[in-house]
């Protein structure tokens, strides 16, 4: 996959609002227009059954105690790259290499570096396995 965000359609997962606000501000500065902004697991389930994205930026630790693991595993299955985002040491996660991870805080620079390379990685690490 080539990295053109403005042709790319990103599900962003993230549960704190002003997180949430910021970071869509600054996926819109990389180019990004579709950009599916879910706040919770049921809300990103939900777009991903109206249509596979291309990439996406998932939360680590949710509300009530939830991980976005599952719905990432799922997303790098189906061949879509996934950038998990953590307020933790990224050693503490369970080790996906298919997968990208940041630690927050997240400059624009950070996260426009993990998307871009999650984007290009070869075809092979996104899930054809």
């Amino acid at each position: 996959m080539t990295w053109t965000p403005s042709a790319m359609r990103i599900l962003y997962l993230e549960d704190e609002a002003i997180i949430a606000m910021e970071t869509v501000e600054v996926l819109k500065d990389m180019g990004f227009t579709a950009i599916n902004m879910a706040y919770s697991l049921p809300m990103a389930e939900k777009f991903m059954a109206e249509g596979k994205p291309d990439i996406a930026l998932l939360d680590v630790n949710l509300s009530h105690g939830r991980t976005s693991f599952e719905l990432g595993q799922k997303l790098l299955a189906e061949g879509v790259p996934v950038v998990f985002a953590t307020g933790y040491a990224s050693a503490s996660l369970p080790a996906d290499p298919r997968a990208m991870v940041i630690e927050k805080p997240v400059t624009p620079a950070m996260l426009e570096r993990a998307l871009e390379e999650a984007a290009t990685r070869d075809g092979a690490e996104a899930g054809q396995a």
